[in-house]
């Protein structure tokens, strides 16, 4: 029997994974990134193809065909058969223009990818504290739950001789219904967070290693001086980089491109011959200076809109940094003030019940005592959550 529990005790402990282990294999294995994979893949061929010259024009031609004859082909010099090869050829740098702006729409996927990696990373964790916190919650709650049931049994042994100890005895039992509600709310949270997890990482988790510890918080200076490697601060640069080449790419089609088209023209009874024709489409109606403006137009909306992300995201870390002093100083006051306080009331009472004290105060306590080491919990575990949103505004897994 040793042996199976120890073997129980070891398998429970090879399953048991921390956080940032859990957020390594996700990177890895998680179809939504799988998925982004695969359109970054799909832009190395866009990459290749915006080197490619557009398809040439093959046409076959029949010229001068007599109504009265239309099967004579040898009438006279006009007559002849025709095949014509037009080829259009970009210039003025209009390929490399090409590869810039496709080369910019992949980098927007890349900071979409890298956006990814980050929001999964910080769901994880997100889960995982909600999951140590509930986890934690079941535990006070199941042991105030045997609390409770013998408060009950001391409440009824009193009841027989004292009517006031008939009333703390229904009061009792109140109280251990609604532990025992919260317990099976909490289960049910439990369930919830435990299959939201299986979800994230691909797999059941058994159990998480890392505990609910409250370190000593960052400086503002630190998060607010890596503000500019929040990926999708990234993305906005690539976006407006995108409009930029967009618009340099579209400025190259007031110059149209040439193109060149040769034929080969067979007569019958007389000589061959060749032709070769070089041409172009002119920009008569200002289409192309038109779209070249709009584009432009749209390079100081992108500007404007990363300007405006940047002051968002200053304020967002800035508010989110708040919210963590604000959680560690609650969660200060609760375990240096609040509950030791609790304690020492909680065994004056204790000490009165022996002496023939008033049970309902006991009671009253106890529920009190509860719902402050929830609270405890609780904070400890905000505490960490926005820590892991601050991680993601600064773009850190």
């Amino acid at each position: 029997m040793r042996i199976i529990i120890a073997i129980l005790c070891m398998f429970s402990f090879v399953q048991a994974q921390s956080i940032k282990q859990l957020i390594s294999q996700s990177v890895q294995n998680h179809p939504t990134l799988k998925t982004i994979e695969y359109r970054l893949s799909q832009m190395d061929e866009r990459i290749r193809l915006s080197q490619n010259f557009s398809n040439p024009d093959l046409s076959f031609t029949i010229n001068d065909i007599p109504f009265s004859h239309p099967s004579r082909r040898d009438l006279e010099r006009m007559q002849y058969q025709a095949i014509n090869f037009k080829q259009k050829f970009p210039w003025f740098g209009k390929l490399d223009a090409r590869i810039r702006y496709t080369q910019a729409q992949k980098n927007v996927i890349l900071d979409s990818y890298d956006a990814a990696k980050i929001k999964l990373a910080e769901e994880i964790r997100m889960t995982a504290y909600t999951i140590k916190e509930i986890e934690a919650r079941i535990a006070i709650v199941r042991k105030y739950i045997e609390v409770s049931k013998q408060n009950i049994k001391l409440y009824t042994s009193y009841a027989s001789s004292d009517s006031q100890s008939h009333t703390n005895s229904m009061n009792a039992s109140l109280l251990l219904t609604k532990v025992k509600i919260k317990f099976a709310n909490y289960k049910a949270v439990l369930k919830s967070q435990q299959a939201k997890l299986k979800y994230l990482v691909q797999r059941n988790i058994s159990h998480i290693s890392d505990n609910l510890m409250m370190k000593q918080p960052k400086s503002l200076h630190y998060y607010l001086s890596k503000l500019e490697h929040n990926p999708l601060y990234h993305k906005k640069l690539s976006q407006k980089n995108v409009a930029y080449t967009n618009a340099a790419l579209l400025s190259l089609d007031t110059m149209p491109d040439p193109y060149v088209k040769v034929g080969y023209f067979n007569r019958q009874n007389f000589d061959d011959y060749g032709s070769i024709t070089i041409g172009a489409s002119l920009p008569l109606y200002g289409s192309e200076k038109l779209k070249t403006e709009a584009a432009r137009k749209e390079v100081l909306a992108r500007t404007s809109a990363t300007l405006d992300y940047r002051a968002s995201l200053q304020s967002d870390i800035e508010s989110m940094y708040a919210k963590l002093i604000e959680a560690r100083t609650i969660y200060m006051i609760l375990n240096n003030e609040t509950l030791p306080q609790l304690e020492h009331m909680f065994e004056l009472t204790q000490a009165s019940i022996q002496e023939g004290g008033n049970l309902f105060a006991y009671t009253n306590l106890l529920e009190q005592k509860l719902d402050l080491e929830e609270e405890s919990i609780s904070i400890k575990a905000e505490y960490l959550r926005t820590q892991a949103r601050l991680k993601s505004l600064i773009g850190e897994i």
